[in-house]
């Protein structure tokens, strides 16, 4: 029976598991195991009200330790998700921001750009081994970490932009060497001096929170997790940290929300769930009798205080006695700490940094006194945790960097106020470095719309701001560090090394150095080496990376705002004259000197000169998806025929070296009026061609016409051998279909040009019937051409 009730239990059959250990347990009587295997069962069911007196008589049967426990973590964790699914509870919505970690939300370290294009401490994303991006959780599988160069571009500007920032992680680095040795006063030491020059930095208040826990000092620690969490609400490990000092002071029921709070933003860290198991395993234990803490804690370790919380799956209202109505419902407090998080990670207003000498109070941290009772600090953390909420609610956060203001307010309102749970206004000066968001709206490059669109929108007004649509709904103006000037700012730090203009679209390489896409595009046409270190870049090119730098774009967007609207207004004339070929009767375009093509028929293509590569990809970023095919007159390609057919491109595949196949059809015809050159190939002015309608009188006799040629055309075929055969149908496939609307159509039958394309015909001969306006001239011709076909097939 317990290997059926194990079976069912490993099919995810909860309910069938425990019907089955409930049987079981009638008939032959209680264990331990028995117990427990019932409570896994309806922990992971849901019904935790029969888990934990199922757990608690497992106890008293027998031995269970905090790694038993597993299921009930899960079952905790599952149920925490699907109430906060079935509430439609807001989700975080993870997103990069110009100068933080996506991981450890603090300050970029040793910044590397991966291939989607956001940026991470390299620390942070060496420790990640899932080498999947926070952000937009693509996996990078074959991403070797130690092949990237740091972000030349974003180092540069956070030793420029934060120079205290920049001396306090030095000093975290020290501590952390301090930590290392096991020397936690030295540590702490230095993680003070770091956090005085930056007040801000949640991750150094979460390390001498570690290190304060390791030395058992956990009322220190409880303050430092406390304003972690207060800087970062976003940041999982900051609830962890939380719940590590509150275990530590025996308040595990605490300590176990403070876990789950860890879990519900982020549920892939272990840690957080060894120590639930570990506090709900002091939970459902009795203490020893000779343990001090046994009186102490002897209503707090009654494991029916937990389970009255989460019973119903966290639905419950009833209320935890003896501690703060603010943890009166576990689900109220993990669906506040999600959208808490969500709120936070949404904010579009970057603040850069504190400036020194601006007026702030001293940090206390909010320590709470040793001589102070357990319990009652406890309390006092849950009350800080609600003003920390409303004060939230009330101001808007720096999603770049923590504002030091929330520090500094709650040291005015501690020391001059009492507490209370109105909303809290922001404090001086919060206000006087908050920015009110600005309703202007940034144009956004047309090569996130089609070109054409906004070709479409110029065509009846002036190159203007029409053309350029919203790049963001309200962009908060830039707030630049209060100790550096604007003009301190010089915007030659983002401007590309190529065209020396601002970035636009730019994309890091492996190497580290940024680029303008197009720019760098363009230079990997003619070597696959990077234009500043000459580094290997085969394998960028091969993986054909095109993720914009999602930092340096966010960092243009907001702190140049009117240098960038204008780089997009460069940008757009140069996709809307790129549009505008071939969309006249008469227009320049570009030109592939190569064979000869005709309307309708597929012509593949090999691309591999850097000239014609550019030609292609700016084809595709205009929208046109089109140029034009002559046949060269000389041995000089600057001399090219006087018609052409158009090819609209269909498809491009790439190879790893940069090469091409383009396939192609032909699409109008053309008469060259003058030549050009641009970007290195061949352009030309050109009128378009289309046959003249016609007469009503003609149609008949043109009709049968087409009807004898193409049955004269059907007979040369036949005569021809079965290997020919076979390559025409491979290369041009077979012959249309006859053609009854041909007098509404530019070009006239398809199938006359797939004749064309496939008798043996000279190239001048070609070219002169590309070139005829009569469809019936054109028919005459061609049947002059089957009948010599036919007689010399006959001899």
């Amino acid at each position: 029976m317990v290997d059926l009730a194990k079976e069912a239990f490993s099919t995810n059959n909860f309910r069938l598991a425990a019907d089955i250990y409930e049987r079981t347990i009638r008939e032959n009587g209680p264990t331990s195991e028995l117990f427990l295997g019932l409570a896994d069962s309806c922990a992971r069911g849901g019904n935790f009200a029969k888990a934990f007196e199922s757990y608690k008589i497992a106890y008293r049967y027998g031995k269970v330790t905090p790694e038993k426990l597993k299921h009930l973590v899960v079952g905790l964790i599952d149920t925490v998700k699907q109430d906060l699914t079935n509430s439609g509870s807001q989700q975080i919505t993870k997103r990069s921001c110009m100068f933080t970690c996506g991981l450890c939300r603090g300050l970029l370290a040793d910044p590397v750009t991966v291939p989607c294009g956001h940026t991470f401490c390299r620390k942070c994303f060496e420790k990640d081994k899932s080498k999947s991006c926070e952000v937009c959780g693509i996996v990078h599988y074959r991403l070797k970490l130690r092949n990237l160069n740091s972000n030349v571009i974003l180092t540069n500007l956070i030793d420029k932009w934060f120079p205290n920032e920049c001396k306090a992680s030095s000093l975290k680095k020290a501590g952390n060497d301090y930590f290392t040795k096991g020397e936690y006063i030295n540590a702490i030491k230095v993680y003070t001096e770091a956090i005085e020059m930056a007040p801000n930095d949640h991750l150094l208040r979460s390390n001498r929170c570690h290190a304060y826990a390791s030395l058992d000092r956990y009322e220190d620690a409880l303050a430092d997790a406390e304003l972690v969490i207060q800087l970062r609400p976003d940041w999982p490990k900051g609830y962890f940290r939380k719940g590590c000092a509150i275990y530590g002071l025996g308040c595990y029921e605490d300590a176990a929300v403070a876990f789950l709070q860890c879990l519900a933003l982020d549920q892939k860290v272990s840690s957080a769930k060894d120590y639930l198991s570990k506090a709900l395993d002091k939970i459902l234990s009795a203490l020893p009798s000779d343990d001090p803490k046994a009186e102490a804690l002897q209503q707090r370790s009654n494991p029916t205080l937990l389970q009255q919380l989460i019973e119903e799956n966290f639905s419950s209202p009833l209320l935890l006695p003896n501690i703060s109505s603010t943890l009166s419902n576990l689900a109220k407090i993990v669906k506040d700490t999600i959208n808490t998080a969500s709120n936070f990670s949404q904010e579009p207003t970057p603040q850069l940094m504190v400036a020194p000498g601006e007026p702030s109070l001293s940090l206390n941290e909010g320590k709470v006194k040793n001589d102070i009772d357990r319990q009652n600090a406890c309390q006092e953390s849950k009350l800080k945790e609600t003003e920390v909420q409303e004060y939230l609610s009330e101001k808007l956060r720096c999603n770049s960097l923590p504002d030091c203001s929330l520090v500094d307010h709650l040291e005015i309102k501690k020391v001059t106020k009492p507490r209370s749970h109105s909303p809290l206004p922001p404090s001086p000066v919060s206000r006087k470095r908050l920015r009110n968001p600005s309703t202007a709206q940034i144009p956004l490059s047309p090569t996130r719309s089609s070109p054409q669109k906004v070709l479409k929108s110029t065509s009846n007004s002036s190159a203007s701001d029409k053309s350029l649509s919203p790049l963001t709904a309200a962009v908060a103006e830039p707030a630049f560090p209060t100790h550096m000037k604007p003009e301190q700012t010089n915007i030659e730090d983002l401007e590309c090394g190529l065209c020396y203009r601002l970035f636009f679209e730019p994309v890091t390489t492996p190497c580290g150095h940024t680029f303008c896409r197009k720019c760098l595009d363009r230079c990997l046409d003619h070597t696959v080496t990077c234009p500043m270190c000459k580094g290997n870049l085969a394998e960028y090119l091969a993986e054909r990376r095109q993720a914009v730098t999602d930092a340096i774009q966010c960092i243009m967007e907001t702190y140049f705002k009117q240098e960038y609207i204008e780089r997009c207004k460069i940008n757009d004339e140069e996709m809307i004259e790129l549009a505008r070929m071939g969309s006249d009767q008469q227009s320049e375009i570009p030109v592939f000197v190569c064979t000869l093509t005709f309307p309708t028929i597929a012509c593949p293509l090999h691309i591999f000169e850097p000239r014609y590569r550019l030609m292609v990809r700016q084809c595709m970023e205009s929208g046109t998806r089109q140029f034009g095919m002559c046949l060269p007159s000389s041995d000089n390609d600057n001399e090219f025929s006087d018609f052409g057919c158009m090819l609209e491109i269909r498809d491009v595949q790439y190879f790893p070296d940069g090469r091409s196949v383009v396939d192609t059809k032909g699409g109008r015809r053309f008469k060259v009026i003058s030549r050009g050159k641009r970007d290195g190939y061949n352009t030309a002015k050109v009128e378009f061609l289309s046959d003249k309608p016609i007469a009503p009188e003609d149609t008949q006799s043109v009709n049968a016409l087409q009807i004898e040629i193409h049955a004269m055309i059907n007979t040369w075929l036949s005569k021809l051998p079965s290997s020919h055969n076979a390559r025409i149908r491979q290369h041009f496939g077979v012959l249309p279909e006859l053609d009854t609307s041909f007098s509404f159509s530019v070009n006239g039958p398809a199938w006359a040009w797939w004749a064309m394309a496939v008798l043996p015909l000279d190239s001048r001969v070609q070219m002169a019937m590309l070139g005829m306006c009569s469809l019936k001239e054109r028919l005459i011709a061609l049947k002059k051409i089957v009948e010599y076909m036919n007689r010399r097939g006959s001899r």
